[in-house]
């Protein structure tokens, strides 16, 4: 395994490949999943901009995953237009949208409580149907279920999709389990579950670290551009 591993070259190469063996399948769909099949989906940690660069990539490629976004990132957030804006486009992509979910954000209400309202945000904001969630760092969450529904959501952790599927995840810009360019061009899991974090595939090759800096110092820089572009048009306007 390398960095090499970790590009946009790469990423593109990996969903091609998968094409080959696997039919692209939404987590909605899991119980009746036909042999062959890959559930593919992101967990949006950093940034929606590289999930945007993926999803552009999979529709390419002729490829459909889901989408989860995380309401409360500290590194993004979802409902800022231009935020929004690219959730929006991966959805015109063809991508679904799915709830990263995080347990500790919320201590006024149980976390059934706020992960139907959390359904209910997304949806009313983004227009369109929100049928699974994804827990977010779960080996730290302090709060986890193995139902393979909970508030009427599929749940990504659920007991029945872990045992039905083999799983490969990309957690911490490593292969956490099996390099997924060897399980794929080996192709002999029946059925795949695939995680990856957009913040990852980068168009050159960077340490882990690096990686997170880039989406962090994007968003840094988009701020600071935003805030010029309406300073210089306020002063103009004042000049008139």
């Amino acid at each position: 395994m390398s960095e090499t591993d970790f590009t946009e070259a790469e990423y593109d190469r990996l969903v091609r490949l998968a094409l080959q063996h696997y039919l692209f399948a939404s987590f909605a769909d899991w119980r009746d999943a036909p042999l062959r099949t890959v559930l593919w989906r992101h967990d949006l940690d950093f940034s929606v901009h590289r999930a945007l660069a993926l999803a552009r990539i999979e529709a390419d490629a002729g490829a459909r995953s889901t989408y989860f976004l995380n309401l409360h990132s500290a590194y993004y957030n979802a409902l800022e237009g231009d935020v929004a804006e690219r959730v929006r486009e991966i959805l015109a992509l063809g991508h679904e949208l799915g709830l990263h979910f995080d347990p500790n954000f919320e201590t006024s209400r149980s976390p059934l409580e706020a992960l139907a309202a959390e359904r209910t945000l997304l949806q009313d904001v983004f227009g369109v149907p929100v049928r699974s969630f994804s827990l977010h760092n779960p080996v730290v969450a302090g709060w986890s279920a193995d139902d393979d529904e909970v508030a009427g959501l599929v749940n990504a952790y659920g007991a029945g999709l872990r045992e039905r599927f083999t799983y490969c995840s990309d957690s911490h810009g490593v292969w956490r389990h099996r390099r997924l360019h060897d399980v794929l061009e080996e192709a002999s899991a029946e059925r795949l579950h695939v995680l990856t974090h957009p913040e990852w595939w980068v168009p050159e090759p960077l340490p882990p670290r690096d990686r997170v800096t880039r989406a962090i110092e994007g968003r840094a820089a988009r701020t600071q551009e935003r805030y010029d572009r309406v300073s210089a048009a306020i002063l103009a306007r004042d000049r008139r």
